[in-house]
This record gives structure tokens, C-alpha cells and sequence, in this order.
């Protein structure tokens, strides 16, 4: 379903979701970079920044970067992580409501070989021997999020990363690209 267009300074958060591998940070990177005035917030990087943290420490520190980066000038917000329950989501909006009312979540899809695909060639692109605990993980999430309609609007991100940034901005009601 598409969104009617919007004008671009209305402030708005989108949020990614979906398991290990589907393309979060790449679709979050893609579009935050084509919307003018975005910050791009990676759920796995803030929680890499405090180890071991919890769900409620990445929410508290996702609601204070939103509010930090508003005071200067940024209006959109993509965030990526994963979230396997419809209350970790709900305490996320709850938290992020009081600094706008505009939260989108999507839940990423792809096809299983698709996904399997990506962890392996990122799997190979790394330093470190991480594809025990990649497969572990990826099916541990996958089994979350299975027939989940709670998570987010299903958005499949089988197309090249510059294509999806484009269609979501579609279904956003986002058609102008800035740049």
C-alpha cells in the first residue's frame, strides 16, 4: 500500500526490523542517505558500544540520540535492529512517540537461500570466523519473526539497495529524492 506524498520536513522515524542478514543496515544506509536531513541509527552498533546491554538500554539510548540530533536540525530517523516481540517494538514507539508521532516499522523479508546467501558472503568478508554463531543467530530469528504481523509491515528487500531506498520512500509518500 502506498502512502499518500507528504511534504519532506514533517519529522519521521522509520524503523527496520527483520533477522540477521536480510539487509538492514544496507536498506538503512541506502535511505537515510536519500532523504535529506536523516540520521541513521544501527541497533547493533549502539548495542556493541556497551556490552553485555539490554533492550531497554539500546531504547533509552535511541530516544536520547533522537532527541540530540533533532536539536540540530535533523528531522528522519532510520533505525535498524532486530525485535522479536510485538512489546520490545511497543516500548521502542513508546519511547520514541514523545519525539514523534510518525514511527514506521517494517519487517524485512526474503527468501531463506537469499538470506542464507548474504550471511555467507558477508560471512567471508570478515576477520573473524563468526558463521557458527551467524547460523545460530539467523535461525534463533528467523523462528522469532516467522508469520509475525506484529513487527512490522512486510517489505521485501530482494532488489538491489538504491531500488528499495526508492521504493520505500514510495511507500513512505517520500517521491522526491533530495539529492
Amino acid at each position: 500500500m502506498l502512502a499518500a506524498a507528504r511534504p519532506h520536513d514533517l519529522p519521521m522515524i522509520v524503523v527496520l526490523n527483520g533477522p540477521l542478514g536480510v539487509g538492514k543496515s544496507t536498506l538503512a544506509e541506502a535511505l537515510s542517505e536519500s532523504i535529506e536531513r536523516c540520521v541513521m541509527l544501527d541497533g547493533d552498533k549502539i548495542v556493541a558500544t556497551n556490552p553485555p546491554s539490554s533492550l531497554q538500554y539500546l531504547h533509552e539510548t535511541l530516544e536520547l540520540l533522537v532527541a540530540h540530533h533533532r536539536r540540530f536540525g535533523y528531522r528522519h530517523f532510520v533505525i535498524d535492529h532486530v525485535w522479536t516481540s510485538a512489546e520490545q517494538l511497543f516500548d521502542l514507539r513508546r519511547r520514541l512517540a514523545t519525539l514523534d508521532d510518525d514511527i514506521r516499522c517494517f519487517l524485512l523479508t526474503l527468501p531463506l537461500e537469499e538470506n542464507l546467501r548474504r550471511i555467507e558472503r558477508r560471512d567471508g568478508a570478515r576477520a573473524i570466523d563468526e558463521r557458527d554463531f551467524n547460523r545460530r543467530t539467523f535461525r534463533q530469528e528467523l523462528e522469532a519473526l516467522a508469520d509475525r504481523t506484529d513487527l512490522g509491515e512486510p517489505f521485501d528487500v530482494s532488489a538491489p539497495p538504491q531500488e528499495l531506498a526508492a521504493a520505500m520512500r514510495r511507500q513512505l509518500g517520500l517521491t522526491q529524492h533530495p539529492h
